[in-house]
């Protein structure tokens, strides 16, 4: 027996894959500007691959994000505006627009659930220092036990 989805229950299967695709859509163009980076040495150090600030991500991420934001703020300004330039235009038109606003809105929104957290973990990754190993042989069995419980 097939399972029947309700209306709302597809409304929100569609939302979900909406936003997936918008996030992977801003996956993919990360991909694509590291592949870039890698194969292309010479676009090293030269726009988008330079940093802002030293502590900040490459310019490409940043506007990878930026492109996610600006397509939910576009569709929302379209979906939340009553459409004055459309006035005289009829109003199946209008819910056309309207769906499409939202759906671009999801869109955007999908991107920036990638987006932001990608841009965090790499502004993270490029600000803490990472711990520098001791020599083999260097360190003496007192430090390795030091701080340790040691149950007998």
């Amino acid at each position: 027996m097939a399972y029947k989805l309700s209306a709302e229950e597809e409304k929100e299967a569609k939302e979900f894959a909406t936003r997936f695709f918008g996030g992977t859509a801003s996956a993919l163009e990360q991909f694509i500007a590291e592949w870039w980076w890698v194969n292309h040495p010479e676009a090293r150090n030269q726009f988008p691959f330079t940093r802002p600030e030293q502590h900040l991500p490459f310019w490409s991420n940043i506007i990878i994000g930026g492109i996610s934001v600006a397509e939910a703020l576009l569709g929302l300004g379209i979906e939340e505006d009553p459409m004055k330039l459309l006035e005289r235009v009829d109003y199946k038109v209008k819910e056309q627009m309207k769906e499409f606003a939202k759906g671009l809105r999801k869109f955007g929104e999908g991107g920036i659930l990638y987006s932001a957290p990608m841009l965090t973990k790499t502004t993270i990754v490029h600000n803490v220092p990472t711990p520098v190993a001791a020599p083999i042989g260097q360190v003496r069995t007192e430090q390795l036990l030091a701080g340790r419980v040691i149950k007998l």
